[in-house]
């Protein structure tokens, strides 16, 4: 069963290539970094959300590999094709192509790792005693792996996260073409904006029937997440990640207070944090949490629950608000939102202490942005920002600098995203 797998699993061990239709032509931006990481002598980590694409860059990866290296010493494995030890998995490998993977330079690439129990303490072991082996590993379930990988992999490894598509990335496999310049896409990405909201992963890119988009994020997404991967491995109960889910993605930018939460569904409010937690960790969420100057302080107060990505809000709500849509797509950038009473501020970069406020409009108005004023006379900062669909542009109010910034402006600039 292992070396059948095996086989199935390594094409190129006899064809000396890989099928297309593994190695997607399309590279992301990420494709360069991980590439830039094959060397160092560090196990690499892939990270993300399901179906974002991490089988894709390892097949990517391993394409260009076979055109510097010899093709039996790439070795691949999915353990959700099968489960097996580590060990194991590289006896067989010898066994079948006759390599000496204990003294030849090898690279191995292991997908899925979290379903393997104790799997970091298992290539630490590896990576120790195995120096001429480069090792690649991904898996979904973002918790497992940061949390098994900072406690035995210290100093082992680089972890590297794959986001959902961007909209420059979305555009680039819509139109089947590719370019470093933004600016050339910039009516494309405006068209396109409705539909990448609603499925930037890269298998659906071009689908058009939003039946099947809503039923692809909710059964190989979110069923996956809530119904499988959490409950597998941490023995969540199944039923109430599937209401909170619902809840915080049916209601994008919910203020998060779990004693009236834990209350209102009758479960211990440990029992809802953890479950919370786990959510965020598996990344179908994020939270945001409400600024203060100390750290320590903001940690104690009301929470902002956020969908990981818009998308996985539309099998729950198919018409999307489009304020909720915009707030949501600076979520993805921002750690903190600022309340005080009535007063609230959407987002704060903390780094800059920078206010940030999202309008759904193409006009604002002086009166509309007076929380953000008293905000930064409150803190002293005198530059703001607000992100909105009108042009952008910078303008004073007395002796505040606001800086007015297109949507499209902010998902595809570094600056006010970088943190």
């Amino acid at each position: 069963m292992l070396e059948e797998a095996l086989r199935l699993a390594n094409e190129w061990w006899l064809s000396g290539t890989i099928s297309s239709e593994k190695a997607l032509p399309y590279r992301r931006s990420v494709f360069k970094d991980l590439k830039a990481l094959l060397g160092y002598r560090q196990v690499v980590v892939l990270t993300g959300l399901r179906r974002v694409g991490k089988s894709t860059l390892m097949f990517q990866i391993i394409s260009d590999l076979l055109k510097e290296i010899d093709r039996r010493h790439i070795l691949y494995f999915n353990f959700d094709d099968a489960i097996a030890e580590p060990m194991e998995i590289l006896r067989a490998y010898g066994t079948l192509t006759g390599v000496d993977w204990k003294r030849e330079k090898c690279f191995v690439f292991l997908d899925e790792i979290q379903k393997i129990k104790g799997w970091s303490s298992k290539i630490k072991f590896l990576y120790d005693n195995l120096p001429n082996i480069k090792f690649v590993v991904s898996g979904s379930a973002s918790l497992m792996l940061e949390k098994e990988a900072i406690s035995s992999l210290a100093g082992r490894y680089f972890m590297q996260d794959v986001e959902p598509l961007s909209i420059k990335e979305f555009a680039e496999l819509y139109l089947n073409t590719q370019s470093d310049s933004i600016e050339l896409y910039r009516d494309e990405m405006e068209r396109l904006f409705p539909l990448w909201i609603k499925r930037p992963f890269p298998e659906i890119v071009r689908w058009t029937d939003e039946r099947r988009v809503n039923e692809y994020i909710r059964e190989m997404i979110l069923d996956k997440v809530l119904r499988i991967d959490l409950p597998d491995m941490f023995r969540m109960r199944t039923s109430l990640l599937s209401t909170l889910a619902e809840i915080f993605l049916c209601e994008p930018g919910t203020i998060l207070n779990v004693t009236a939460l834990a209350s209102n569904l009758k479960v211990h409010k440990l029992a809802l944090e953890e479950h919370i937690r786990f959510l965020e960790f598996a990344k179908i969420i994020r939270v945001i949490k409400n600024f203060r100057p100390s750290v320590r302080a903001e940690s104690r107060k009301m929470k902002k629950v956020y969908p990981y990505t818009i998308a996985l809000s539309s099998p729950y709500y198919p018409v999307l608000d489009k304020g909720r849509v915009l707030e949501t797509l600076v979520a993805m950038y921002m750690g903190n939102y600022w309340r005080e009473g009535t007063r609230e501020v959407d987002f704060i970069k903390r780094e800059e202490l920078l206010p940030v406020d999202v309008k759904a409009k193409e006009n604002v108005r002086k009166e509309e942005l007076a929380h953000m004023f008293y905000f930064m006379k409150k803190y002293g900062v005198s530059k703001g920002c607000v992100v909105y669909t009108g042009k952008s542009k910078n303008e004073l109010f007395d002796a505040f600098e606001i800086r007015f910034l297109n949507v499209l402006d902010f998902l595809c600039g570094d600056d006010l995203k970088s943190s």
